[in-house]
C-alpha cells in the first residue's frame, strides 16, 4: 500500500467515520448544529488543557451528545494554537494592559531579568484572552449554530430527522 493509500486510510478511519457515525445515531439536526458550535466555541478557549472538561460540563448540562463534542473540540485544536495571541491582543486591549511582546527573544529576556514579573504578566495575558473569548463566545456560536442548522436539515437523512 502506498504512502497516499496509508493516508487516506487513516484520515478515513480517524475522521470521517467517527463524523459519519454521528449522523447515524439519530441526533436531529438541531441538536447536531449546537454539537458542532458548542464544540467549536469552546475548542478555541484561549486556555490550554480545559477545553475537554468546559465541552463534557456543557454538553451534559445542554443533553448534548458529550463524546461529539469533545470530537469537533479535538478537531478544531489547531485553530485553538493560531488564536490565542489574537485573543490575548485584544484582551490586552479591552483591560488596557501592559502591552505584551510575544517574540521568543524578548520573552526570555522577561524571564532572565524577572522571572516572577514574567510570569504576573504572562497569566494577566491569559486571563485577558479568556475575557476576550467570553465575550465573543456566545454571538458567535450562535452564528455558527444557524449558519450550520440549513445545512444538515438539508443534507441529513430524512428518516434521522423525525
Amino acid at each position: 500500500m502506498s504512502l497516499s493509500g496509508i493516508t487516506v486510510s487513516f484520515f478515513r478511519r480517524r475522521l470521517l467515520n467517527p463524523v459519519a457515525n454521528l449522523l447515524k445515531q439519530g441526533m436531529t439536526p438541531p441538536k447536531l448544529a449546537a454539537t458542532i458550535a458548542l464544540g467549536t466555541v469552546v475548542g478555541v478557549v484561549p486556555a490550554l488543557g480545559v477545553s475537554t472538561m468546559i465541552c463534557t460540563a456543557l454538553a451534559a448540562r445542554f443533553r448534548l451528545n458529550i463524546a461529539a463534542t469533545i470530537l469537533i473540540s479535538y478537531l478544531i485544536h489547531p485553530l485553538q494554537l493560531l488564536l490565542i495571541i489574537p485573543f490575548a491582543r485584544m484582551g490586552i486591549f479591552m483591560f488596557g494592559l501592559q502591552e505584551l511582546r510575544f517574540s521568543l527573544e524578548e520573552m526570555i529576556e522577561m524571564f532572565r531579568s524577572d522571572w516572577l514579573a514574567a510570569l504576573n504578566l504572562l497569566w494577566q495575558a491569559n486571563l485577558a484572552a479568556v475575557s476576550a473569548w467570553a465575550l465573543l463566545a456566545i454571538p458567535i456560536g450562535i452564528v455558527l449554530y444557524l449558519l450550520v442548522l440549513p445545512i444538515l436539515i438539508r443534507f441529513m437523512p430524512k428518516k434521522v430527522q423525525a
